[in-house]
C-alpha cells in the first residue's frame, strides 16, 4: 500500500481534510486494507470502515435502506454508542475498504473537536435514515417513552472522589448536579477523564469547579426527535430531562440508538456481549422497558412471548458461560433443560425459573459438586436478571433435578408407570421440555425415550386426560362469568389458570398419546390436525380459543406493567370491550366442548 496514495485521497474525504498532513501521514500507516468482492457480506466491526471504491448496499429489516461508495463511512455508531443496528452491508460491486481502529478513531474524536462534531452529526442523520424504515420511529416516540435512567443527583460542594464513587456504585455515566432541588449542572464521565484526569486535578476538587453548568434540558412531554437533534446540534451525549421544572432524569444517545434498534435484537446482542455478573444484573429494567414498548407497538402475544423466550434462553447461555469461567470446564457434557412456558415459548412477563441439569454421567463426587455450584449460580443469576426463583423449586439448583441420562429416565417412567395425583401433577411441567443448552445428543436421546413410553400408553393418557378435565372454564349455567379473587384482594378471571393451562392441557395429551416432539401448544395442534388426530375445525377452534385468552393474558399483564402493579393473570371482565366478552365466552364454550371430547375418547372405563 503506497501511503501517499492513501493521504492524498484522505486530504479530499470530510474530517480528515482538516487534519494536518503529518497527522493523516501517521494514520494512514496504521490503516487496514480489505478487498470486498460481490456478494460479500460484512461482518460488523469495532473500527471505523471508509469505502475507497466499490459499491455497497446497507439492509435493515429485509429492506435496502441505502447505497455506500467512495467517501462514506461504516461503523460509527458502533464506536460512539457501543450499539450496533442488526443491518447488513452487502458489496455489490468489487472494492477497496480502509478500517481505522478504534483507538485511533476515539484518539482523534478526543483531539479535534470538528471531527467529532462530524460524526455525531452524522449518526443523527443516520437516525433519520433508520426512522423511515420501523413501523413506530421517533417521530412518534416522546422522550417519556425512552427515559429509563432514574435521577441520580450530587451536591456542587461534593468532590470529584464522591462523584466517581456514586457513579460506580450507581453504575451510571452522569450525574445531575442539584441544589435545593434545583438543577446546577451536569457531570459526566467524559468530564471526569477530560477536565480531572487530563489536567492532574486534585481527588477533593469540588464537583462545582469540573461540571457542565447550564445543562442543555429537554421536556418529558418532547417528541424523541427533539432530543436527537439537541444532542447532534450541541454534541452532547447526556440530556437532562425535566417535567415542570424539576429533573426526573437524564436521556442519553444509547436511549436514542436503542429506541431505532429492533429491540429484541438489541437486547439479546447485548446479553451476549456481558463479560460479568454486573452487566447481566442490569438488564431486568431493559426487559421491562421492552416489553412496555412491545406493548404500545400493539404486538400479538404470540410474538411477545418469542421475543421474551429468546430473552431469556440468551441469559440462561451467558450465566452458563459466567459459570463455568468462574468454576472452570465441565467434568462432563451436560444438557440445562426448561420446561413449562419457556420451553413451549409462551413466557410472559410473569413466568419464573422452570428447569433442570440432564449429565452424562452420575451426579456423585466432584461431577455433583461441580454441578451444584453451577446450577445455584446461574438460577440466581436468572434471578438477578428478572426471571423470578420458582416457587415450587423445579430448578436445577435442586438435586432432584440433576440426574443422569439413567436418572431421568427413570423419573420420567414412574410417570408414565405410576399415575398418583403427584406423578401427574409433574406430568404437566416435566413433559413440555425443551433443550437450552449443552448437548443436543444428550437431550435428543432422553426425549425420544420419554416419546416412546408415552405413545400408545393407554394408561397413563387415561389419567392424563382425566386430571387435564378437572378444572373447567369460568362460565356459569347461564353464561355468565364466575369470578375468584386472589391473595390480594383482587376479583377476576384467572385467564391463565381458568384459560391457557386448560388448552395447553388437553393439547399436551393428544401429542404425548400420539408421539409428538415439538412442545409449543400452536405447532402441537398443527401437527396433530396433519396426523388427523383431530380435525380440522378442532385445530381451528382451540387455535382461536388459544390467541384469544393468550391475547387477554398479555393484555392484563402489560396493563399491570404501565401501572407499576404486581403482575396478575387475573382479568376482570368489566373492563373488557363488548366484542373481548363475546370472544372470551366463545373461547370458554371451546375448551368446554374439547373437554368433553377429551374425556369421550381417553376417558373409557377400564
Amino acid at each position: 500500500m503506497a501511503v501517499q496514495d492513501v493521504v492524498h485521497f484522505l486530504q479530499n474525504i470530510p474530517p480528515f481534510d482538516d487534519l494536518a498532513p503529518h497527522v493523516l501521514d501517521e494514520l494512514c500507516r496504521d490503516i487496514q486494507v480489505y478487498y470486498a468482492s460481490h456478494g460479500e457480506v460484512l461482518q460488523p466491526k469495532t473500527e471505523l470502515m471508509l469505502v475507497r471504491s466499490g459499491l455497497f448496499a446497507l439492509h435493515a429489516e429485509h429492506q435496502r435502506l441505502t447505497h455506500l461508495q467512495s467517501g462514506d463511512f461504516y461503523g460509527y455508531q458502533l464506536l460512539l454508542t457501543g450499539l450496533a443496528d442488526p443491518d447488513r452491508l452487502v458489496c455489490e460491486e468489487d472494492g477497496l475498504l480502509y478500517f481505522f481502529s478504534q483507538q485511533r478513531f476515539d484518539a482523534l474524536r478526543h483531539q479535534y473537536k470538528n471531527f467529532d462534531l462530524f460524526f455525531q452529526r452524522l449518526f443523527g442523520r443516520r437516525l433519520h435514515l433508520y426512522q423511515s424504515s420501523r413501523e413506530q420511529s421517533t417521530s412518534t416516540l416522546k422522550v417519556a417513552d425512552l427515559l429509563t435512567r432514574r435521577v441520580v443527583a450530587i451536591a456542587p460542594e461534593q468532590s470529584i472522589q464522591q462523584a466517581a464513587s456514586l457513579m460506580t456504585e450507581q453504575r451510571v455515566s452522569c450525574l445531575l448536579v442539584e441544589q435545593q432541588d434545583e438543577l446546577v449542572g451536569i457531570l459526566t464521565d467524559r468530564d471526569l477523564r477530560s477536565r480531572v484526569l487530563a489536567k492532574n486535578l486534585p481527588a477533593s476538587t469540588q464537583v462545582q469547579q469540573v461540571m457542565t453548568k447550564h445543562p442543555h434540558k429537554i421536556e418529558l412531554d418532547r417528541y424523541a426527535f427533539e432530543a436527537m437533534e439537541l444532542m447532534s446540534q450541541h454534541n452532547i451525549h447526556h440530556l437532562a430531562v425535566e417535567d415542570k421544572n424539576k429533573a426526573v432524569g437524564v436521556l442519553t444517545t444509547t436511549d436514542l440508538i436503542r429506541s431505532q434498534q429492533e429491540h429484541p435484537v438489541f437486547l439479546i446482542s447485548h446479553i451476549h456481549r456481558q463479560q460479568t455478573p454486573d452487566g447481566l444484573t442490569d438488564i431486568q429494567p431493559q426487559i421491562r422497558q421492552l416489553m412496555l414498548s412491545l406493548g404500545q407497538q400493539k404486538l400479538p402475544a404470540s410474538e411477545v412471548s418469542a421475543i421474551l423466550t429468546s430473552i431469556m434462553d440468551a441469559l440462561t447461555h451467558s450465566w452458563l458461560r459466567l459459570a463455568e469461567m468462574q468454576l472452570g470446564p465441565p467434568p462432563c457434557v451436560y444438557s440445562w433443560l426448561c420446561f413449562g412456558s419457556q420451553a413451549r415459548r409462551d413466557m410472559l412477563p410473569s413466568a419464573d425459573q422452570d428447569n433442570a441439569l440432564l449429565l452424562e454421567k452420575e451426579p456423585t463426587g466432584p461431577v455433583a459438586d461441580y454441578f451444584a455450584a453451577l446450577s445455584e449460580f446461574v438460577c440466581q443469576g436468572l434471578a438477578q436478571s428478572g426471571q423470578a426463583l420458582c416457587s415450587g423449586l423445579i430448578m436445577a439448583n435442586q438435586p432432584k433435578l440433576r440426574l443422569s441420562l439413567k436418572g431421568w429416565s427413570a423419573r420420567f417412567a414412574h410417570f408414565l408407570q405410576s399415575p398418583d395425583p403427584q406423578a401427574l401433577l409433574d406430568s404437566s411441567i416435566f413433559f413440555d421440555l425443551r433443550l437450552v443448552h449443552g448437548s443436543k445428543g444428550l437431550f435428543n436421546a432422553l426425549q425420544q425415550d420419554v416419546l416412546a413410553r408415552a405413545q400408545g400408553n393407554e394408561l397413563f393418557s387415561f389419567h392424563l386426560a382425566k386430571n387435564a378435565t378437572e378444572r373447567h372454564p369460568p362460565l356459569g349455567f347461564f353464561k355468565h362469568f364466575l369470578l375468584e379473587q386472589d391473595g390480594r384482594q383482587r376479583k377476576g378471571l384467572d385467564i391463565k389458570k381458568r384459560g391457557v393451562s386448560l388448552v395447553t392441557d388437553l393439547v399436551r395429551v393428544y401429542a404425548l398419546a400420539h408421539g409428538i416432539s415439538t412442545v409449543s401448544t400452536k405447532e402441537r395442534l398443527a401437527e396433530l390436525e396433519q396426523l388427523q388426530a383431530i380435525s380440522r375445525s378442532q385445530q381451528q377452534n382451540l387455535s382461536g380459543a388459544y390467541d384469544v385468552l393468550a391475547s387477554l393474558r398479555w393484555q392484563t399483564q402489560w396493563q399491570d406493567l404501565q401501572r407499576g402493579h404486581h403482575l396478575s393473570n387475573l382479568l376482570d371482565p368489566a373492563q373488557l370491550n363488548l366484542l373481548q366478552r363475546h370472544q372470551l365466552k366463545d373461547a370458554f364454550a371451546v375448551i368446554s366442548d374439547e373437554q368433553q371430547i377429551l374425556r369421550q375418547r381417553f376417558c373409557r372405563e377400564y
